[in-house]
């Protein structure tokens, strides 16, 4: 099925979103470019495991072009090197601290198509052509980033991304220089019944570089959305990326890390929790393609009443990687019967120069560990709670305080209403 058949909107509708985020042309001849290849794009084949659990005719958003919403709420969640509000129709809402701005800390509206484009290629890395193509042509929203050779950022770069129209479409890219370091903080929050999301995240660390990046995604019921992050790594830099799916009633989720360059490495940590019937679909991918790399993937989700959790996890070690190394591990709670939960772990290994492993498993909450927490005094929902906190410590654990403390408010929420297993 190809896009035409799919309703997309026309080249005007570029044009229109353009207009309302006061581009030049060059902004705009890459939009009308992108819709060029948007016209002739498929949606994926849902014969591809990768598509298998998820339709994507559910994430395709209507129109993105929207009026100018109204003025940005401030936002008070601690200190931060910079902090950013996106809404779909409007420039950025931007704030940097004196430091960040004294250390040279760029945060800007993208504005050339050579920061639309980074330098990370494009959809032959796997990443769905359709979904790329429509956030490139489309996209109503967006910020660029960058932070100079050698700084290191104390506090976090806040980047907040509000469901505030029917179609919401963000990108946002990070460029962090030679040996600097920081935390980007990523939160998609808002929305309502209806609303669609197709937003692209590209990362890029140069050599040496230390990036923290925390992904959250915690969109009001009934909104649809498919985000994706591509990172690549320079020679020895370090990326650690921390996620987590609670809101929405689907959602697709891509991250995809490239390590480039000799002695470069990449860790996911992440968490999902669905519960009523929210769907939640993790793709990650780990592709080798310089010697001495090293990556790491522990994804854990947890699935009550009818949620259903799938995951698909890729390594790639390309012939050139050698003495890499490579783990990965997706771990399913079911606290009901009628939870689901799917796991396809992937290995392509291109020479014999490895050390690689992977591991998945489903099971329903272990009647030995509440037995032995009711023994000691703890009520059922009380033992159930504390055996799903230690199950998503890992991840929670790595986030910034901030964002740690809302995310265990809203699990601390689903765990309050948890009844027992489905009989």
């Amino acid at each position: 099925m190809h896009a035409a058949a799919t309703a997309i909107p026309g080249e005007d509708r570029a044009a229109e979103i353009s207009r309302l985020l006061g581009e030049g042309g060059d902004l705009l001849g890459a939009r009308l470019a992108a819709h060029r290849d948007l016209r002739t794009a498929a949606l994926p084949d849902r014969v591809r495991h990768l598509w298998r659990f998820t339709n994507p005719a559910h994430l395709l958003p209507g129109d993105p072009a929207v009026p100018a919403p109204e003025l940005f709420a401030s936002v008070n969640e601690g200190p931060a090197a910079a902090r950013v509000v996106l809404r779909p129709g409007a420039a950025p809402h931007v704030t940097v601290s004196p430091a960040a701005a004294a250390a040279g800390v760029e945060v800007a509206p993208i504005a050339s198509s050579t920061d639309l484009d980074l330098q990370l290629g494009d959809e032959a890395d796997g990443s769905p052509v359709l979904f790329g193509a429509l956030n490139r042509a489309l996209w109503n929203c967006g910020v660029r980033v960058r932070i100079p050779r050698g700084v290191t950022l104390e506090a976090p770069l806040h980047v907040r991304v509000e469901a505030a129209a029917p179609a919401v479409l963000p990108r946002l890219l990070v460029e962090v220089g030679e040996d600097a370091e920081a935390t980007l903080v990523e939160e998609h929050v808002g929305g309502r019944e209806g609303t669609r999301v197709v937003a692209r995240t590209e990362l890029d660390a140069a050599a040496g570089a230390r990036l923290r990046h925390v992904l959250v995604q915690r969109w009001s019921e009934g909104v649809h959305g498919h985000l994706t992050a591509r990172a690549r790594a320079g020679r020895d830099a370090d990326l650690r990326t921390t996620f987590a799916s609670l809101g929405g009633s689907r959602a697709k989720v891509e991250l995809l890390s490239d390590l480039a360059g000799e002695g470069a490495r990449s860790e996911m940590r992440g968490i999902a929790f669905g519960a009523a019937d929210q769907r939640f679909d993790h793709h990650t991918r780990h592709r080798h393609l310089a010697g001495r790399t090293w990556s790491d993937i522990d994804f854990k989700a947890v699935a009550d009443g009818r949620a259903r959790s799938s995951y698909t996890g890729l390594i790639r070690i390309e012939e050139a990687a050698r003495g890499a190394e490579a783990f990965q591990e997706n771990r399913n709670l079911l606290l009901a019967d009628t939870g689901r939960a799917d796991s396809i772990p992937e290995l392509e290994i291109l020479n014999e120069d490895v050390s690689c492993s992977h591991g998945a498993t489903v099971a329903p909450v272990d009647p030995e560990q509440i037995f032995y927490l009711q023994s000691r005094g703890l009520a059922p929902e009380a033992a159930v709670r504390l055996v799903v906190h230690g199950f998503l410590a890992g991840a929670l654990d790595r986030m910034p305080e901030r964002t740690r403390e809302s995310v265990l408010k809203l699990v601390t929420a689903r765990l309050d209403g948890w009844k027992g297993a489905a009989a």
